[in-house]
């Protein structure tokens, strides 16, 4: 096929050859609000934090012991320059220590009043949770036992799993958590 001489034709050549050849974006395309959530798991169970409560996911760090503190506190660390409680989830909500191994993390607490760093078994990255999809753990068949712990109320379905939801903030004023002295 020739080519036109002007350059008008020419641009409208182009857009003709443009035109014939385009393939069609799809027209109805949902947008879902997400929100990013640190999938982890505790004694073997799986659990949901929000990122947004998460200042960094770090390597267990060297730990001073604190005389007279519940079993489930592991000591002082420091921590970027901080001095940094570190929890042991496990131990704290299933009077089982958390194992170590090569998996164990720390999460920083984003906002707390204090330094705060809670280990879990493993990390299993990032994931991406649709708003809304959140439903209270007391209409959970899954989850129900972990209503009563603090830090927990709600739960959320990815793929096909119900997991519940860490509240890092809620964990941080509850009495349990807040009373650390034995």
């Amino acid at each position: 096929m020739q080519r036109p001489e002007d350059v008008f034709d020419y641009l409208g050549w182009i857009v003709s050859q443009v035109d014939q050849h385009a393939v069609g974006l799809p027209r109805n395309e949902e947008h879902v609000r997400t929100w990013q959530g640190v999938l982890f798991s505790v004694q073997g169970r799986r659990m949901l934090v929000a990122l947004d409560e998460v200042r960094a996911i770090l390597a267990p760090p060297r730990t001073v012991v604190l005389p007279g503190a519940r079993n489930w506190v592991i000591g002082l660390a420091n921590v970027r320059g901080e001095l940094t409680g570190v929890f042991d989830l496990g131990r704290f909500w299933f009077d089982t220590p958390t194992p170590a191994s090569r998996h164990g993390v720390v999460f920083l607490a984003k906002q707390s009043a204090a330094a705060s760093a809670f280990l879990v078994e493993r990390s299993y990255g990032i994931r991406q949770v649709a708003h809304g999809g959140e439903r209270p753990l007391g209409e959970s068949e899954h989850n129900r036992d972990l209503a009563s712990l603090p830090g927990f109320r709600q739960e959320v379905r990815i793929n096909d799993e119900w997991l519940p939801i860490l509240e890092l903030r809620s964990l941080l004023c509850s009495d349990g958590f807040l009373n650390a002295v034995a």
